[in-house]
């Protein structure tokens, strides 16, 4: 938030101001017409003063308390000399100013009738009230209380500026969900209807008499397209199901692995032991299924698959040493339908996006060094009953 600078900024401030000057008099106090009396309460003063605002900016929040400590610091000032620091009490107005813009209104409001008070005391203590200076001091106070008024409405016009653009944000994304939402629905439509008109068209070519083969292929084939299509959707838009257990990442692998060998394409495993994961054992295969058909789809020859453990997550990389993924298709390639393959549905990439954000993890694309694609599985590794065994594990693997 922008109010969340400011303070910081207003700590960053106070501290390089209060150590500027503790820098001033150290080094200019001679040319300074000081009291040397009070001079060193002064320098005493300033010091903690800047020792404390050092301290103050590793503070995340800023409250009442810190607006007191500036007051009391400027007070503390102009009251042990007040000849020679009567002239710091315009700062009062900075920070009064900055405590209506941070603060809540009453605690702003409190912070500047303690400073009226306070200056009034260091006043009537200095000054004598003939020759104007009661009005002085009254000017001094409706200062106080305008400048602390100026810094609120800073405030709330801020604040509604900021509640403005997080609701056009909402909005932009609400319309982006929207937008995404009539996509899907076009392409779903596009998708069903392709079959459905072969299906139709050889159906009524079968209406009229005309028998066969080829045209009952057709029905039987655009069927199980279709077939093949909702069943995708369906495993997109299902709830997810809570049977998570120990499975061993290796052994579903080389499964996996196994039934893609006879698409003619050299796959190698680096993976070493055998890592655990608590996951679901039917949506983790189903990912990652996904994912592998979708390297061998594209793979020319090769694809190397590595598994590691990294920041207590499992990660497994998938690479393939075909065309890869153009840097405009990679924002796009996880929505569902968006496919380059003129058979495929477009809901495998989805559905791995799907199983693996909503177990915790995540997936991405990237550029391989074999010069095709490279997705990056990442996976929570979750503690449990197996914890000591899956710990022992938790080294990288090559």
């Amino acid at each position: 938030m922008y109010l969340e600078k400011i303070f910081f900024n207003y700590k960053l401030g106070r501290f390089f101001f209060s150590f500027a000057l503790l820098f001033a008099f150290a080094v200019f106090a001679g040319e300074f017409k000081f009291n040397y009396t009070t001079f060193p309460y002064a320098a005493v003063i300033l010091f903690f003063y800047t020792l404390t605002s050092f301290f103050t900016i590793y503070i995340k929040k800023i409250n009442t308390l810190d607006f007191l400590l500036d007051i009391s610091f400027l007070s503390a000032l102009i009251f042990i000399d007040f000849d020679s620091m009567k002239y710091f009490s315009v700062l009062y107005l900075l920070v009064l100013f900055f405590a209506g813009l941070i603060l809540k209104p009453f605690c702003a409001y409190v912070v500047s009738f303690v400073t009226f008070i306070i200056y009034a005391l260091l006043f009537f203590l200095n000054w004598t009230i003939m020759e104007g200076g009661l009005i002085n001091l009254l000017l001094n106070g409706f200062a106080f209380g305008t400048i602390t008024y100026a810094g609120t409405k800073v405030r709330e016009k801020i604040q509604f500026q900021e509640g403005y653009i997080k609701s056009l944000e909402r909005e932009k994304q609400k319309a982006e969900i929207y937008r995404k939402l009539y996509r899907i629905s076009a392409e779903l439509a596009h998708e069903i209807r392709n079959p459905l008109a072969s299906i139709h068209g050889a159906a009524q070519l079968l209406t009229e008499g005309r028998v066969d083969a080829k045209l009952v292929n057709i029905i039987k084939n655009e069927s199980e397209r279709l077939n093949e299509l909702l069943k995708e959707f369906l495993l997109l838009s299902k709830p997810r199901e809570n049977n998570e257990r120990f499975i061993n990442v290796k052994e579903i692998l080389n499964q996996i692995i196994q039934l893609c060998k006879d698409k003619g394409k050299n796959i190698e495993l680096h993976i070493d032991n055998e890592p655990l994961i608590y996951f679901d054992e039917r949506e983790f295969y189903s990912g990652i299924s996904n994912i592998l058909r979708n390297a061998v789809e594209w793979a020319n020859s090769r694809i190397i698959i590595k598994g590691f453990y990294e920041d207590n997550m499992l990660i497994i990389e998938v690479e393939d040493d075909g065309e890869g993924v153009k840097q405009e298709d990679k924002e796009r390639i996880f929505e569902p339908f968006y496919t380059k393959r003129k058979t495929g549905t477009g809901l495998g990439l989805a559905i791995a996006k799907r199983v693996f954000v909503e177990n915790g993890g995540n997936i991405f694309v990237d550029d391989s060094e074999l010069g095709g694609a490279k997705f990056i599985i990442h996976i929570p590794i979750k503690r449990g009953e197996n914890e000591s065994s899956n710990s022992r594990r938790r080294k990288k693997y090559s």
